[in-house]
C-alpha cells in the first residue's frame, strides 16, 4: 500500500495508469463514489503490486474515530492505519479525566487485534461541546491540576491500553501560549518514561505571524520540540461539509 496526495489535475483514472493498478480497487480502499471526487492535498492509500519498486518512503498513518463509528468502516479501515485516535477525553479545571459518553472499548480491541496502536485524544471540550480556552487557562496555570490530569491519564492508558496521548486544543489563548508548551513538554516527559508516545494536532499555519485564535496560542517550534509528534488539522484541504474539487 502506497500514499499519493492529489495535486491539482488529478483523477483516479491519471494515478491508477501511474501506478498501473485498477480505478476501481483505488476508489474501493478511499472509500470515494462516483464519480469520484477529489480534493487538492488529499492523501489516498493506492494498493500497489508487490512486484513494483518499493523505493518510496515509509509513511504513518492516523484516523480520527467517534466511539460510534460503524463496526464496519472500522473493521476496513484499520489495517491501512498506524494509530487510532479515540475522540475524545475532556477534562475539568481540577484535572479530572472525562470519558466519552459512549464506550470505547471495542474500538480499542479492534485497533489492537489489527496491529493499530489506539490513541486516546485529550481535548478541552466544555459542556456545550465546544472548545473551551478558559478550561485550557486553568489547566496550565495550575501545577496541581497538571498533576492530577497526568496522574488519571497514566490510569486510563493502563487500564484501557492505549499507547500514548494526542493533545487537541484549540483556540488557546495567546497569554497562555508558553504555559500549553510547558504542559506538552511535561506529559511528553512523564508519558516518555513508561513508553507511551505524545502527539499535538496543530492548525497549518501559512506564515509565522499568521492571527487568529488558532494560531496566536501555539508555539509551532516549541510544540514540535516538546512532543514525539505534531498532527496537521486540514481540515480546509478536504472535509466532509465542505470539499473542494481538483481542476
Amino acid at each position: 500500500m502506497e500514499i499519493y496526495v492529489v495535486k491539482q489535475g488529478d483523477t483516479i483514472d491519471r494515478i491508477a495508469e501511474e501506478y498501473q493498478v485498477p480505478a476501481s480497487e483505488i476508489a474501493f480502499v478511499n472509500q470515494i463514489t462516483y464519480p469520484y471526487p477529489l480534493v487538492i492535498g488529499q492523501a489516498l492509500l493506492v494498493p500497489v503490486q508487490d512486484n513494483l519498486p518499493q523505493d518510496k518512503r515509509q509513511v504513518t498513518v492516523n484516523g480520527y474515530a467517534y466511539p460510534y463509528i460503524n463496526s464496519k468502516v472500522l473493521q476496513t479501515t484499520l489495517p491501512y492505519l498506524t494509530t487510532l485516535s479515540v475522540f475524545s477525553y475532556g477534562f475539568t479545571e481540577t484535572g479530572e479525566l472525562l470519558p466519552p459518553s459512549q464506550d470505547d472499548t471495542r474500538m480499542i480491541d479492534a485497533a489492537l487485534q489489527s496491529g493499530t496502536e489506539p490513541v486516546l485524544t485529550l481535548t478541552p471540550l466544555g459542556p456545550d461541546g465546544m472548545f473551551n480556552n478558559n478550561l485550557i487557562s486553568a489547566l496550565v496555570n495550575s501545577d496541581s491540576a497538571q498533576d492530577n490530569l497526568i496522574r488519571n491519564l497514566f490510569e486510563m492508558l493502563r487500564v484501557k491500553n492505549f499507547r500514548g496521548v494526542d493533545v487537541d486544543f484549540e483556540y488557546i489563548k495567546a497569554e497562555d501560549r508558553d504555559l500549553f508548551t510547558s504542559f506538552v513538554a511535561r506529559l511528553t516527559r512523564e508519558m516518555n518514561v513508561y513508553g507511551y508516545m505524545v502527539s499535538v494536532a496543530l492548525a497549518p499555519k501559512t506564515s509565522s505571524g499568521q492571527k487568529g485564535l488558532l494560531y496566536e496560542g501555539k508555539d509551532y517550534g516549541g510544540l514540535g520540540a516538546a512532543a514525539n509528534s505534531c498532527l496537521l488539522m486540514t481540515y480546509e484541504w478536504g472535509y466532509k461539509y465542505n470539499h473542494a474539487l481538483c481542476r
